[in-house]
């Protein structure tokens, strides 16, 4: 290998790396806008949990007293 043959393989080693990071950085920004969502359905499934646990009242009409 010559002097330019070990320039271009720097260079696209060069590229390769830039573009596996870019990826990287990408992926972990979407997985931490899906940790987000998660968080925000967690929060959701809670408090509909909490409305499940709270006693309900019994609303009675016309129809039960006859």
């Amino acid at each position: 290998m010559d002097e330019q043959d070990y320039k271009n393989l720097i260079a696209v080693y060069q590229n390769r790396f830039f573009d596996s990071i870019n990826q990287n950085i990408a992926l972990e920004a979407k997985e931490l806008k899906y940790r987000q969502t998660i968080e925000s359905l967690n929060y959701k499934i809670q408090e509909l949990e909490k409305n499940l646990e709270k006693p309900k009242r019994s609303s009675k009409t016309t129809e039960d007293f006859t």
